[in-house]
């Protein structure tokens, strides 16, 4: 915040670019639709080309209608998102936001909902924005609208270069030359020297390509992110990397020379240069520039990606430079702009850098730096938190920070949050906190309304809420999809959406896509990702390792997984745990919780309660587990059944015992195919028994095999 009163700020501190030519300020035909909006206390956006004077129209309508408003302007990219999140929001003031995509970048430093609440505390909030970009924000497929909602918030006023305008701007000049230029460009693009400016780069490619070298340095400088002008001495290291024809380093003197031909004011007859040399003696290239080449799609060099994560610069602009770096798609130099800014204390920066660890597995790291943010009361790091400690099955505690970060707005733990009631049966408002985060644009909270909404029948609005959710990078909307195509037989598309989920780090595609490839016989990969999916909490991978530390004979490591994939209400789960219980000599303990899977449903807690029963003598009640089991519909039931009554050798129990075999083997149960086979060969059915044996053998039972290559050597002694 200035402090300042509008009257009193000088126009480079409103954002106004420095003037090559000493004019008098040229009054716009934009300014009367600006003053309407004003006048209603609207928020109100400029939108124009580069240079196109929009900057300087608002800050000379400001001072004219608003001379006693003190003024705040926030530090991009996220000063109006620490002071709106901090609950210090200004009041009868002119809230300034030049180049309001700063802002925006990421939809967590600016939001409808600050918008409007600057608003309604009368203050008078005005922002300016290069129409390009603005397009950019846009909602299609791959853009999210949480942004887009932001800029709904204003009144929009397009300042152009219309010939009419440009005419009677013409017409208000002394200078000769600068009529010329209006009338031949228009006053924004002669004044920014756009066009020209173009020119004499692309010139620079023969003419001086060492010069071209330095502009173009600058240029990708300012898109990392890192700052607007890039210090000489960091422009003079990466010249090389842009000097394409130069076969070795340029020399001092070419440097030099390069340095001075790219400063030099030359374009707009002799008015503009294309690299301006700022007062602490870095390089600012030229807006239009920077538009021109960033339109071309040219991605920015990982050589200034290095260099920028070098710079000696604040905290925010690491953070910032962090975001576009991923965006980018260089995850480890993001984590490495993020790592540098959380060391030098930016809460926001040690979030992103908790999340960039968790992607790399490291997620006793990552709880580290959530906590730091969390204590330095950053509402995302007290969500980051609290997510880890529901991992690790701290529901009370995570329940306590979810509550305070769902108070603040923070999107991932109002659905969090939600989570948690539903959990324990409160299904209404935990449903309600999914809506609240999924309008609130949280990729998460999209999910899992959507899910709320499939559970409740309606298919198309859940899929239209995960792919807005897709569309946000969230890993759990993948999940979701694959799930949806399961269900609607798409089964191709099942396994490229689970990869792409665990790319984005969700651990129950992890889960998901393991036992896929366990299925196809991938076993080591199967057992990366459920490792990957257990260390995030992942139900699936819990109790996939969990099984591999029993077998190890890590028994209370592996109860301690389970109970984590219990509380996550993973299916078979609550069984798991009991054969954990029977290996330790834990009977009683086995059958109590066999006991708890059969009121949950599970039906091999009732087989393996009935084969305790069994083994222990108490033939009918674990005949009587068996026999519902098998009227429920398993095929196990039906086999066990088969085989205790067989063991009991009587009459009837034996043509029940055949009944129950059959109708298991119909069923595609491996050992009562074999059984059923092995009967008929005694019955003399030769075509059955090798149709069944075949059949069971086909699928890897080795017993069954055994006996068809039997039935085959004997059939061929006939």
């Amino acid at each position: 915040m200035t402090g300042l009163l509008a009257k009193d700020i000088p126009l480079r501190m409103w954002g106004v670019h420095q003037s090559w030519i000493e004019t008098p300020y040229l009054h716009r035909d934009a300014e009367e639709e600006t003053k309407k909006a004003l006048a209603r206390l609207e928020p109100v956006l400029i939108l124009g080309s580069s240079m196109a004077g929009k900057t300087r129209m608002a800050a000379e309508l400001v001072q004219e209608l608003f001379p006693g408003k003190r003024v705040f302007i926030p530090d991009p990219p996220d000063g109006l998102a620490n002071v709106m999140n901090a609950g210090d929001m200004p009041e009868q003031h002119v809230v300034w936001l030049d180049d309001l995509e700063r802002y925006l970048q990421d939809s967590k430093n600016a939001k409808a909902r600050w918008i409007e609440g600057l608003q309604k505390s009368g203050n008078i909030v005005v922002a300016t924005m290069r129409s390009s970009l603005f397009e950019g924000f846009m909602p299609n497929n791959d853009q999210p609208r949480t942004q887009w909602e932001t800029l709904q918030c204003f009144t929009r006023v397009h300042l152009t270069d219309e010939t009419v305008e440009s005419q009677r701007l013409a017409s208000l000049s002394r200078n000769p030359e600068l009529r010329r230029g209006i009338l031949n460009y228009g006053l924004g693009t002669y004044l920014g020297g756009g066009f020209l400016a173009v020119e004499r780069l692309d010139a620079g490619r023969s003419t001086n390509p060492v010069g071209r070298a330095f502009v173009l340095a600058a240029i990708d400088w300012q898109r990392s992110g890192i700052g607007d002008a890039i210090p000489e001495a960091v422009a003079r290291a990466l010249v090389s990397t842009y000097a394409a024809s130069s076969k070795s380093r340029p020399s001092a003197e070419e440097l030099d020379a390069g340095l001075k031909w790219s400063t030099a004011k030359t374009v707009g007859g002799g008015l503009f240069s294309l690299l301006e040399l700022t007062q602490d003696g870095s390089l600012r290239p030229f807006d239009y520039l920077v538009d021109h080449v960033a339109s071309s799609g040219v991605p920015v060099t990982s050589q200034v990606w290095r260099a920028a994560v070098k710079s000696d610069v604040p905290p925010g602009q690491l953070t910032s430079a962090g975001i576009n770096a991923q965006f980018a798609g260089h995850d480890d130099i993001a984590a490495a702009f993020f790592e540098r800014a959380a060391r030098l204390g930016d809460s926001n920066a040690m979030v992103n850098y908790a999340i960039s660890l968790e992607r790399q597995d490291q997620i006793g790291e990552a709880k580290v730096w959530d906590t730091k943010a969390a204590e330095a009361g950053n509402p995302r790091g007290v969500t980051g938190l609290a997510v880890k400690l529901l991992r690790e099955g701290k529901t009370e505690d995570a329940e306590k920070l979810l509550q305070q970060a769902a108070g603040a707005g923070e999107g991932s733990a109002m659905t969090n949050l939600g989570y948690i009631l539903i959990g324990r049966g409160e299904t209404a408002e935990g449903i309600a906190w999914h809506k609240r985060a999924a309008e609130a644009g949280s990729p998460l909270g999209m999910t899992n309304y959507g899910l709320q909404l499939e559970l409740q029948g309606n298919v198309t609005a859940a899929e239209a809420w995960y792919r807005k959710a897709q569309s946000k990078g969230d890993g759990a909307a993948l999940f979701q999809l694959a799930m949806l195509s399961k269900k609607q037989g798409k089964s191709d598309e099942v396994e490229p959406l689970l990869r792409e989920a665990v790319k984005r780090g969700n651990p129950a595609a992890m889960g998901w896509l393991g036992s896929i490839m366990a299925a196809k016989g991938q076993q080591l990969e199967a057992e990366r990702l459920f490792e990957r999916a257990a260390k995030r909490g992942g139900a699936a991978g819990l109790a996939m390792v969990a099984r591999k530390l029993a077998e190890e004979g890590n028994y209370d490591e592996a109860e301690r997984l389970l109970r984590r994939a219990v509380e996550q209400k993973l299916p078979g789960s609550i069984t798991d745990l009991g054969v954990i219980y029977v290996r330790q000599g834990r009977i009683e303990d086995a059958k109590s919780q066999y006991a708890l899977g059969i009121a949950a449903g599970e039906d091999q807690a009732r087989l393996n309660l009935g084969l305790l029963l069994i083994e222990e003598g108490e033939l009918q009640d674990g005949q009587a587990l068996f026999r519902a089991a098998a009227n429920r519909g398993s095929s196990d039931g039906m086999y066990l059944l088969a085989q205790s009554l067989l063991e009991e050798g009587k009459r009837g129990d034996a043509a029940e015992a055949a009944v129950l075999l059959e109708k298991a083997a119909v069923l595609g149960h491996l050992d009562a195919l074999c059984e059923s086979g092995k009967r008929a060969a005694d019955q003399g059915d030769l075509v059955k028994a090798f149709k069944r044996l075949a059949q069971a053998a086909d699928h890897g039972h080795l017993h069954a095999a055994e006996c068809l290559a039997l039935l085959k050597l004997q059939a061929g002694e006939k």
